[in-house]
């Protein structure tokens, strides 16, 4: 394996012919993951999460009495 830092934004790896599709696969997985994680994340405010909780128990709640047939007053 080979590792180089070709300029601040770019970084080439060049691994062994071995290597196969699936491994290759897995290593860009993990390096997606790794670029992801050092993105700051933002802090969402708790009342978006609140609503986005109850928007989701309200469909699953829907889906639920469809799916199940009850009747509601």
């Amino acid at each position: 394996m080979v590792i180089e830092k070709k300029s601040k934004e770019k970084i080439t790896i060049s691994f062994s012919g071995l290597i196969g599709k699936k491994e290759l696969e897995n290593i860009k997985s993990y390096i997606e993951f790794l670029e992801a994680k050092s993105i700051p994340q933002k802090k969402v405010p708790q009342r978006i999460i609140n609503n986005l909780s109850r928007e989701i128990n309200k469909k699953a709640w829907e889906k639920l009495v469809k799916k199940r047939g009850i009747k509601l007053q």
